[in-house]
């Protein structure tokens, strides 16, 4: 199982977007997919929801239960072929003050850890956990960031998408200092980017922070179009069109395999 974590402490730069279309791609290669949603406003679930899925099934059961209730109760199948989805949504909200209530300091930020192994014969019967988070990235995201075996950073042009790149990389610089553990690989995507956006000022931001050494070689384009079909929670997979964008999720998919 490989963990891949979509992630920047921004909104509206396609965190959701590449999680939910990588997601479709790996499982149409014949490979098993577990969403986990982490974003109380659960744009990914309502992307993928099933019929009748249940949208109180979020990570918070099994936190509140301090671990003792099995992932798989809290495991459902998605629309989609080999996806299926841990949901996120209000009761989330709730999990940050159980936590504290039940997870002394010293456990903070391995609370994740601790839930992925007592479960983890089910995590490994999926060939990737993919985890879609909120642009707060708050304690709970961090349990999972930590232990993640790659974080995708999407990022465009915009001097506050830079500073969430910085500002995540700190927090987690801190954190794994704090508990002496390796960092995971981050790798930043330039995402909806324009032929005409100008990439001077935040390659500059990159390069003083050494961060460029992360950039993909991939770049995913905008469209009107393409925009519009995400809109209407369509996948780009399901379209006989987009030749551009699934290109260059190709690519990125070769890249974080």
């Amino acid at each position: 199982m490989k963990m891949i974590s979509f992630c920047n402490k921004k909104g509206g730069v396609g965190k959701t977007t590449l999680c939910k279309n990588v997601a479709y791609k790996l499982a149409d290669d014949n490979k098993k997919v577990l969403l986990i949603d982490l974003d109380t406003q659960a744009s990914l679930s309502y992307l993928l929801q099933y019929e009748n899925i249940d949208m109180s099934k979020s990570l918070h059961k099994i936190i509140a239960s301090d671990c003792e209730i099995p992932i798989n109760k809290v495991i459902q199948p998605t629309k989609y072929k080999n996806i299926d989805i841990i949901v996120g949504g209000e009761t989330l909200r709730k999990t940050l003050s159980i936590m504290r209530e039940i997870y002394d300091n010293h456990n903070w930020y391995l609370v994740g850890l601790q839930v992925y192994k007592k479960n983890v014969d089910i995590f490994d019967s999926y060939d990737y956990v993919l985890i879609d988070y909120p642009p707060t990235t708050d304690d709970l995201s961090l349990n999972w960031l930590i232990f993640s075996d790659l974080i995708i950073v999407p990022t465009n042009c915009d001097s506050t998408s830079f500073k969430g790149i910085l500002d995540l990389n700190n927090n987690l610089e801190l954190i794994i200092t704090e508990l002496k553990r390796n960092k995971p690989i981050l790798k930043i995507v330039f995402n909806n980017i324009s032929d005409n956006d100008n990439r001077t000022k935040i390659m500059k931001w990159l390069n003083k922070y050494d961060f460029s050494k992360l950039l993909s070689n991939v770049e995913i384009k905008t469209s009107e179009v393409f925009t519009t079909s995400n809109n209407d929670f369509i996948s780009i997979w399901e379209n006989p069109y987009y030749w551009r964008q699934k290109q260059a999720y190709k690519e990125l998919i070769k890249e974080i395999k």
